[in-house]
């Protein structure tokens, strides 16, 4: 019975990268779009730019 759930068992993959994880975003892909984003909002505060973002 248990090999049988088993197969059921739908196999989890990173949205991103597609390789297999736990999550939806695996850790190395969250902790790169952090990165990328933390990068965007210092380029926005260096350029002064200060009405980017969400309203």
């Amino acid at each position: 019975m248990l090999e049988i759930e088993k197969k059921k068992e739908k196999k989890h993959v990173c949205a991103i990268c597609g390789k297999p994880s736990e999550t939806t975003i695996c850790h190395a892909c969250e902790d790169k779009i952090r990165g990328e984003a933390l990068e965007k909002k210092k380029e926005i505060e260096k350029a002064g730019i200060t009405d980017k973002g969400r309203h």
